[in-house]
């Protein structure tokens, strides 16, 4: 068996799709009409197909040439017919045809002069009497032109979007390759049809195999070279193996795991030992100090160094204390100092060991002082001048205003604070002595708020 590919309808150069066909040819019948006359297996163009060596392909390439009328007026799209004959060799097809010729019509074509060169060609390459072809890919085919069920899984194909099978009354309606529905299980526990191994999971996909004698069947197959695929009983070694691997990362992961946890608890139960030992001689720094007395002590260095408040500040600060055995001794002192209230209280302390200090002086931050608002002045009953005409506070009733009299919104002011109360309130001396005047000023004031 050869595999050919069977050449497409040229329709760049105007063939027609749906009237050009092309035929494994095995004889020609005396009577019939037209492509009738064909005794063969018709194969569709662009396919990929197995025959022997030795077959003859038929290609019948039709182009239409314009308009004619029938006797009663009628217009019909005329369309000439081209035949090639077409040798298949060990090596695939010949490039050079047998014989090719263009004919007006077809039924021109398959007249005496046409039928006699193709009886006469198969007479020189004599076909098999039964030739077996076998359609591995369909290739394109030809579009349908109207919808219908799918001969091979029976879901409906819409219009354009499948291939037409068949001709004239025979035709039918199939998808396009792979566009079938696929099985729903999986390949896994299948042979493949290739090779005959059986399928491991991921390995193969289903394939769709449409022969004309038996319909259509579905093959598993391993997904590219099969020999890159192992067996199940490799795959059973292979998974067993990576099982041992992985078993064994585990086990140096959990020693390695539990040598570092002795590591850390190792070092946990170090530094406990050496916090206490630091304790211990920070308690003895203790009693040594309260029971010897301090002689002396001076200033080593200020480790760390912040504000309290706007007049307050704290530090941590390292001392030497000569004691009085004349023996000298670590000690830290957090302290507040600066011109606040709080300098000097009981913030604080001396400490004897660096973390018990630093411990206490993180306790304290940095506050502002509360703010206090600022008290109205307070204004004593004034003597409201005689005069109506001389200019007085309508807060305090002072006619005395060194910077000269001010403009508030509930009248007259003397000074600043005087101003302030009056911004929108009425002064005491006006509610004092002009009530009337006073209701209809704040009265003038709301209205302009």
């Amino acid at each position: 068996m050869v595999e050919i590919v069977v050449p497409q309808v040229p329709e760049d150069d105007g063939a027609d799709v749906h009237r050009s066909a092309r035929w494994i040819v095995t004889g020609v019948r005396e009577q019939g009409e037209c492509r009738e006359r064909i005794e063969g297996v018709e194969v569709g163009h662009g396919a990929r197909v197995e025959t022997p060596a030795g077959s003859v392909l038929l290609v019948l390439d039709k182009r239409p040439t314009g308009y004619k009328a029938t006797r009663d007026g009628a217009r019909y799209m005329a369309y000439d017919a081209t035949l090639t004959l077409l040798l298949v060799e060990e090596a695939g097809l010949r490039d050079k045809p047998l014989w090719t010729r263009r004919f007006a019509s077809e039924k021109g074509a398959f007249g005496s002069a046409g039928s006699a060169m193709v009886a006469k060609h198969l007479a020189a390459h004599r076909p098999v009497a039964d030739p077996h072809v076998r359609e591995i890919e369909p290739g394109p085919g030809r579009p349908n032109w109207a919808s219908g069920p799918c001969r091979w899984c029976g879901e409906q194909v819409s219009k354009g979007a499948g291939r037409a099978v068949g001709r004239g009354t025979q035709v039918m309606v199939e998808h396009r390759p792979s566009r079938c529905t696929l099985p729903a299980r999986d390949t896994a526990g299948e042979e493949c049809a290739l090779c005959g191994i059986v399928c491991v999971l991921g390995s193969a996909d289903w394939a769709q195999v449409r022969d004309a004698r038996t319909g259509q069947r579905w093959e598993a197959r391993h997904r590219g070279d099969c020999a890159r695929w192992p067996s199940p009983q490799e795959e059973a070694r292979r998974k067993e193996e990576l099982r041992l691997e992985r078993e064994e990362r585990r086990e140096a992961e959990r020693k390695r795991e539990a040598k570092a946890e002795a590591a850390r608890r190792k070092r946990a139960d170090k530094r406990r030992a050496a916090e206490e030992e630091e304790r211990r001689a920070a308690l003895e720094v203790q009693e040594r100090v309260e029971r010897l007395g301090v002689k002396a002590q001076t200033y080593v260095a200020g480790h760390y160094d912040k504000g309290l408040d706007p007049h307050t500040r704290m530090r941590l600060v390292e001392r030497r204390l000569t004691l009085g055995d004349d023996s000298t001794v670590q000690v830290f002192d957090v302290e507040t100092y600066g011109e606040g209230p709080c300098a000097g209280g009981d913030r604080g302390g001396r400490f004897y060991r660096m973390s018990d200090a630093r411990h206490a002086y993180q306790q304290h931050t940095w506050a502002p002082l509360p703010s206090t608002p600022p008290q109205r002045p307070r204004t004593e009953p004034a003597p409201c001048p005689g005069d109506p005409s001389v200019k007085h506070c309508d807060h305090c009733g002072s006619t005395d205003a060194p910077g000269g009299f001010m403009v508030a919104s509930m009248g007259l002011a003397c000074d600043v604070d005087c101003y302030t109360a009056m911004s929108n309130d009425a002064g005491d001396h006006a509610l004092r002595y002009h009530p009337d005047h006073t209701a209809a000023v704040t009265a003038s004031g709301k209205e302009i708020r």
